[in-house]
């Protein structure tokens, strides 16, 4: 009788999606990656340094502290309680709250993704940090299953998988979203067919120009009045796309 697969450990984890980017050298080279991912069962997820792995903000411990599964129910309860003065669709269940409170910021066993390259690059590029970039990929339609996210809670689920929310909230129209969810949310999510690519941070500037002359900028991404003001702030800060006056 065979020995039983041997879980890797998260340093082992870790390691292993270090030395598994591929390097990106210039805009066309990004181009041709993604031409390789055409069809429609890929998602993409980008994020501002190679050290941020696949791990949903509420388990991130460095941040948060130790992870409890009680306080994050209250953190979710309360959470509702509050947004229920944003929003109120008596058609929500826990899923859909769960997604709406991951993409207006808080701490949630998600991670979310995007079945546009491009809106995952924009993430990728988003901060002013001095560090390189990552952009995750990976066929969902062949690796990651579909939860039964109607006859179970959140909460309850116990297997790694993903849903996809309804389109009555805005940004999660315009980041064409989905959503993994993780019962051990501190654990870095590392699915087969996982691919990842390095932008280094020399490319950040030229490439955050040219999303800008794709349509992909704060204001798509964040469609609302927040999102134009940061949108304005940049193009300000940058001197693009505001007319000769700032050439």
């Amino acid at each position: 009788m065979p020995a039983p697969k041997r879980t890797p450990s998260q340093d082992e984890i870790k390691k292993s999606v270090d030395s598994s980017h591929t390097p990106i050298s210039n805009w066309k080279d990004l181009h041709g990656k993604l031409e390789s991912m055409r069809d429609s069962g890929w998602i993409f997820r980008g994020v501002s340094s190679p050290t941020h792995y696949l791990v949903p903000s509420i388990g991130r411990e460095v941040v948060y502290g130790q992870y409890k599964l009680a306080q994050e129910q209250r953190l979710f309860e309360e959470f509702k309680n509050r947004a229920i003065a944003l929003v109120n669709d008596p058609r929500f269940d826990d899923w859909d709250w769960l997604a709406y409170a991951q993409h207006i910021g808080v701490p949630t066993r998600l991670l979310d993704w995007s079945v546009n390259p491009l809106v995952a690059l924009y993430f990728a590029l988003e901060s002013d940090a001095d560090t390189d970039r990552v952009i995750y990929a990976v066929q969902y339609s062949k690796y990651i299953h579909e939860v039964d996210h109607r006859n179970t809670s959140p909460f309850a689920n116990t297997k790694e998988g993903r849903f996809t929310a309804p389109l009555a909230f805005d940004r999660i129209r315009a980041q064409r979203g989905m959503f993994t969810i993780h019962p051990h949310p501190t654990k870095v999510f590392h699915p087969d067919g996982l691919r990842s690519f390095l932008l280094k941070q020399s490319l950040v500037k030229n490439f955050r120009k040219r999303l800008f002359k794709y349509g992909i900028d704060h204001w798509h991404i964040y469609p609302d009045a927040h999102g134009l003001g940061l949108q304005l702030a940049w193009q300000f800060k940058n001197k693009v796309g505001l007319g000769s006056l700032f050439v």
